[in-house]
């Protein structure tokens, strides 16, 4: 061979080699790569739906494929035993009312009759003082005028105190009112009565004048009103002790009305809605099945939140932000729709090119980019395609 067929030889074998270095080289795969489209499927959110109790179905409202609302009910459980309850808890928290208020009546009735008494003594003792001071002093014709007529008012009002207590007695022998109310009308009675026997005595006395013993009588009579008076003040500590049975009762209404929300909150937990609108994917269960708690018995589709998720080469990410708009083609619809970049993965998943040692190779890693889809013809399961734009730049 000449010199001159060598060296064009030795050249040829040159240029030859520069191409496959350059044609072969990791960078110009990767170009490659960067101007593929990455396709991926429609991928939709799934909720499984189950009872917070067991129960038998009584009843299921709708049908596979069914497009429900969110708040639509789905189906029901067997609820008789339930039912049967709430009426007995109303029946308790309804008695349990009943009970505070006749406690709330008992501190007023208690505290109107520990007034009355107090009042009732406290009067006998201006009574027996106002006796003790005639007998002392003796009466003036206009005192003996004004005791006249004060006897005759004490009088009228124990007349009137006993037509009343006549007429509570007929009622409350009738049933037509509480033992409470007869006992107030008695002392109301006790106390006209009292009020007119003091008055009257002290009208006689104030007539006939007084002798010793009448004067020693009255004191000791002043005595006892005075005592009958501190232990009626000492009476009034019963309205506290009533006060008690109403915050006794008042707890007993608390503890009703909570195992009936109890009840209550078991019947809400027979009906199962839907929590967002969607489809209905699948009915697992038939009417009078027996289920346990926590047994899907329904699984939706979802109508919002579709997405896609590409595996993206690292090096066609290039400069892809969470929240961009990117435009994607559904060769099934022949069209494109628009999509949001929801997610970028922190980190690469799995090699999409392995290396090959000979040729000095690196692994190309990927990123997991999740693109979410709103348009109403994208159904879970459409294959779309991406071609990431100004990939070339990188």
């Amino acid at each position: 061979m000449d010199k001159r067929a060598w060296i064009a030889t030795t050249v040829f074998a040159v240029v030859i080699l520069a191409l496959g270095v350059v044609l072969f080289s990791p960078e110009e795969q990767a170009e490659g790569q960067r101007s593929r489209a990455t396709s991926a499927v429609i991928e939709g959110t799934e909720v499984d739906l189950s009872f917070k109790m067991g129960g038998s179905i009584e009843m299921i409202a709708v049908e596979e494929g069914d497009e429900v609302k969110a708040g639509q009910l789905l189906a029901t459980l067997n609820s008789e035993e339930l039912l049967t309850k709430k009426a007995q808890a109303e029946a308790a928290y309804h008695l349990a009312q009943v009970k505070l208020e006749q406690a709330k009546q008992g501190v007023a009735l208690t505290d109107s009759s520990s007034s009355a008494q107090v009042e009732q003594a406290q009067a006998v003792v201006e009574a027996a003082k106002a006796q003790l001071a005639a007998n002392e002093k003796g009466a003036r014709e206009e005192e003996i005028a004004q005791l006249t007529a004060k006897q005759q008012a004490a009088k009228t009002a124990m007349e009137i105190a006993q037509v009343n207590l006549e007429r509570m007695q007929k009622l409350f022998a009738e049933g037509a009112v509480s033992k409470a109310s007869l006992e107030e009308a008695q002392i109301k009675f006790e106390q006209a009565q009292a009020e007119f026997k003091a008055v009257d005595e002290q009208l006689k006395m104030a007539k006939s004048g007084s002798r010793q013993e009448e004067i020693d009588a009255a004191r000791a009579q002043l005595e006892q009103a005075q005592a009958a008076y501190e232990q009626a003040v000492a009476g009034r500590d019963q309205v506290a002790l009533k006060q008690l049975d109403v915050q006794s009762a008042e707890a007993a209404v608390r503890q009703a009305k909570g195992a009936l929300d109890e009840v209550l909150a078991y019947l809400d937990n027979t009906r199962l809605t839907a929590p967002v609108d969607g489809i209905v994917k699948s009915v697992n269960v038939h009417k009078g099945e027996l289920v346990s708690q926590g047994f899907t018995v329904l699984t939706l589709q979802a109508k919002t939140e579709n997405y896609a998720k590409f595996y993206v080469d690292e090096f066609a990410l290039g400069d892809l932000q969470t929240g961009e708009s990117v435009k994607l083609f559904v060769p099934a619809l022949g069209k494109e729709v628009e999509g949001k970049v929801a997610s970028i993965a922190p980190s690469a998943d799995f090699a999409v090119k392995k290396a090959t040692q000979q040729l000095g190779e690196r692994d190309i890693r990927s990123f997991a980019v999740k693109v979410t889809v709103s348009d109403p013809a994208l159904r879970p399961g459409l294959t779309v395609e991406w071609r990431l734009e100004g990939a070339d730049a990188q």
